[in-house]
Formats: structure tokens, sequence, C-alpha cells
């Protein structure tokens, strides 16, 4: 091997072992840490963070990194080495050590007061964390500079190469072409369940202990590898990772709501196949995870709705929760159609985690607008007062609702508390990306008969084949189109969304 690319990987291999270490910090904090526990955990991160970056950011490993001659590299070191030049000395060196350990300790104690925030609907006490993260990244983006639109730089943070112009002709045919047949739907006296049915659903006590069981069984159909990973609960459903062999998942669970606990872990259950199937080369490197958060999603969107929300996979389903909640479903006359419908019944919602697939890119055009708004001008100062009440303003202009709590408005996502500006759109590119990877896939093998069996692996293979295996080493346009063999389309989108639910409605 090249000397000077022997030392690039193990500085980045004492880098990695910091990294490590604040995963697993920030894991405990999530799941099993006491409340009281957050100063003393934020002063360890903090030092944590600080030794992360020294790591990188300075003269010495700089040095290595431009001398090193590309020409000389197999095609995996070089793609290391592009990868090095644009995370760590194009975006990260130019935030000071100081700003960058400071921000990383305010995230992490404001993701916690977020918590409390939440659960108290107390906007107060959470408020002042969010005016400071904003203003932070405000100036990272001085710092880094941008083409375009300020927020071009957030974004490209989560989806490499994409725009605001990009995004905004996105939504613009998301808004345009959905919200016609959303509010026809929701005008519409016609009901496709039984009101009488629908309560008493909605009355039903699912006892949590169950619920954990069950969301083990789907996760072992999914063919989730519990020999490399793990499922724990957490405020917010997440999924992190420390390799292709360390892959952990939570879920959240609501006795009054079965639904939200299925559909989360087949969210994140999505996510961390991904991360499993990084083949053993790459997984160790700085390439090891998923391309972008926008394929990533892809993969979260795509089992949590086009497949989890069939008709077919809920038949499948349907049995096993039978037996898990002894018959809970049928003595109260649930059918398996039933919960079909009741999976994917579309209704103006506050919470998006919980939101139909029809409305839920609605709820992220929204986020995207403010977050636009909130970037335009760096010099501005954001008053999050009027943050919150724009929020409340868009959901009653776009879904004709307004949020009466915070809880319900601006504290239901945990995603600006952990400074996270610039991702909720790979959350509506996911989806999009979902609908023309499914079409190609099922080019391939019959999903339906496939889900209908409960059976994955042909349809997991696929993806492995043709996404997770390839870590970062691909841009997110060379996946679509060397797995579709086209550009990225979003019609596939638009049309499922209209077909499936012109259907159902």
């Amino acid at each position: 091997m090249n000397e000077k690319m022997k030392k690039i990987k193990e500085i980045l291999e004492k880098k990695a072992a910091f990294d490590d270490a604040i995963t697993l910090l920030n894991w405990d904090l999530e799941t099993e840490a006491p409340r009281m526990a957050i100063e003393k955990k934020s002063k360890t991160l903090n030092y944590l963070s600080g030794e992360s970056y020294s790591t990188v950011i300075n003269d010495e490993f700089k040095e290595l990194v431009y001398l090193v001659d590309e020409n000389d590299l197999n095609e995996l070191d070089r793609k290391i080495i592009q990868e090095i030049k644009k995370e760590t000395f194009e975006k990260m060196k130019k935030i000071p050590k100081e700003d960058y350990q400071k921000y990383s300790e305010i995230v992490l104690v404001a993701s916690r007061v977020w918590e409390r925030a939440k659960n108290e609907n107390n906007y107060e006490i959470f408020k002042d964390y969010l005016k400071q993260i904003i203003e932070y990244n405000k100036k990272f983006i001085k710092l880094r500079g941008y083409e375009g639109h300020p927020y071009n730089t957030l974004l490209d943070d989560y989806e490499p190469e994409m725009t605001v112009v990009e995004l905004d002709e996105f939504f613009e045919k998301v808004r345009t072409e959905l919200s016609p047949l959303i509010k026809k739907i929701v005008k519409s006296e016609k009901k496709v369940l039984d009101e009488e049915k629908r309560k008493k659903f909605k009355s039903l006590k699912f006892d949590i202990q169950k619920q954990k069981e069950l969301s083990k069984e789907i996760l072992d159909v999914m063919k989730f590898d519990f020999e490399r990973g793990i499922l724990k609960e957490s405020e917010h459903p997440f999924t992190t990772d420390m390799g292709n062999k360390d892959v952990r998942i939570t879920t959240h669970y609501y006795e009054n709501n079965l639904l939200s606990s299925v559909y989360s872990t087949i969210h994140e259950g999505g996510h961390a196949l991904y991360e499993q199937h990084i083949t053993d080369e790459i997984s160790n490197t700085i390439l090891g995870n998923g391309t972008s958060m926008g394929i990533h999603e892809s993969q979260s969107r795509i089992y949590e709705n086009m497949f989890g929300r069939s008709r077919e996979f809920l038949s499948f389903l349907y049995p096993k929760i039978e037996k898990v909640f002894d018959g809970i479903l049928s003595k109260n006359g649930i059918t398996a159609e039933d919960l079909y419908i009741l999976a994917n019944e579309v209704e103006e919602s506050f919470i998006r985690i919980e939101a139909d697939e029809l409305t839920y890119p609605i709820h992220i055009l929204i986020r995207y607008e403010l977050e636009k708004e909130i970037f335009s001008d760096l010099d501005k100062e954001v008053d999050v007062d009027e943050l919150a009440e724009a929020w409340a303003d868009k959901y009653e202009k776009y879904l004709g609702i307004r949020p009466e709590t915070y809880s319900k408005g601006i504290l239901q996502d945990v995603h600006w508390a952990s400074g996270l500006f610039g991702y909720f759109p790979s959350y509506a590119l996911g989806s999009a990306y979902s609908a023309q990877i499914y079409d190609t896939i099922n080019k391939k093998v019959n999903i339906l008969d496939e889900l209908k069996n409960g059976e994955f692996s042909r349809i997991n293979e696929i993806l492995k084949n043709n996404i997770h295996q390839f870590g970062k080493t691909k841009t997110p346009k060379e996946i679509i189109k060397d797995m579709t063999g086209k550009e990225f389309d979003s019609s596939y989108y638009i049309d499922y969304l209209i077909g499936k639910f012109s259907e159902i409605y």
C-alpha cells in the first residue's frame, strides 16, 4: 500500500474510535441514561468531539491527503481521498474547533430539553436553544460559503448536489398534483371504513410488552440480523450504526396506537438493512454509510409504505397480530381488509411520522418552506416565537388544520433540536426515489406475491446488489441511474400515490 495512504488510514481509524465513543454515548442518552446524567455526559462528548476534530483538522494530515497521487491508488482509496477532501477540508476545516465543540454541546443538551419540552408542551424552555442552533448554522454557512441560495449548503450535507431550484420544482409538482386529490378525499362523504369500526379500533389497548414482541417478529420477517443489530425504545425513533456489524434502531410504543410502533419499526428496519448490507471492504472506511439521506430514506420509506402498507403484506401480518394479541382484532370485528384501510386512511393530521402516505409530502413541504425562509437571509435574526406561528400558519394553509399545542406543532420533531436543518427534504425525495426503485424491482420479481408470503429474501438481495452494498462509493444520482436505467423521475411517485388512493377511495 502507498505509505501515505497507509498513514492516512491509521489517522482515520483513530478518528473512528472517537466517533464510535460519541455514537455510543449519544445512543445511551437517547435510550437508557437518566435525565440527570446529561450534564456530565455533555462535557465528555464535548471533549471527544474536540479530539475527533483535531485528529483530522491539522496541517500534517492535510499535507498527507493533498500530496497523495490519486493516480497511484486503487478505486476505493481514490474515493476515500476525494471524500476526505470534501467532508474534512471543504466543510469541517472551515469551522473553528471551538465553534465545532460548542455547537456539538448545544445540540446534545437541546435534544434532551426538546424531549421534556415536547412532553410538557413547553416551548419556552426550548426556544432559546433553537435560536442558538439556527444562528450557528447561519454562521457555518457563511464560513463554508454557498452558491445560489444559502440553504443549498445545508441541503448538500444530506443530499449531495441537490439545490433549492431543483427542490422548488419537485415540491411544486407535489403540491399541484397531489393537493386536488387530498382535498377531494378529505371532503368526500364516502366512508371507506364504517365509523363505528374505526372508533372501535382507535379505542383498543395494545399491551406494550406484546408490541415489543411483535416489533421483533416484524424485524425477523424483514431479515434484520439481530447478531449485528439491536432494537430499543426512544422518544423519537432513529437508526445509528458503528459499521455493518453494529446497527442499532429504536421505536416508540403507544398503548392506544399499534400501527405507530409497527410502522416506526419497519421504517427504521429499512434504514438498518441498508447499513447491514454494506460490504465489509467498505464498512470500516469513511465510505461505509448510506450515500445520502434521500437514498437512505428511500429504503426506509419503501419498506414502511410500499411494502409495509400494501394489502398483501397486511394480509400476511394480520394473523401474526392476532396471535400476539390473543385475537384482539377479530374479536372486535376488524378484518385484514379493515386493517389495510386503517393503515392507509387519508386525513388531515398534525404529526408527520403518523401521517398517511398521501399527505406526508405536504408535511415535508411545510418544513422545507420554513427552512428555506430561515436561511434566505443570513444576517436577519430569527424570531423563534414568530417561527412557531409560521409553522401553525402553514398547517392551516396546506392542510386546513391549526395545531393547538406546540407539541403538535413546532415541537413535534427532534430534527431542529439536533441541528439537522436541510434533512427534511430527504424524506420526500426518498419517497419519490422509492417509487422508481419499486418499479425496477417489480420487473425482476413479483413484489406483491413475495409480500403475500412475508418473503423478503429476493427483494433484499436486489436492493443489496443495486444500492446497499456500495455505501458512499456511488452518488445518489449514480445509484438511481445505474439501478433503474433512468435519471430521477418524480412522476413514478405521483402516479403511485394517485393510483393507490384513487383505488382505495
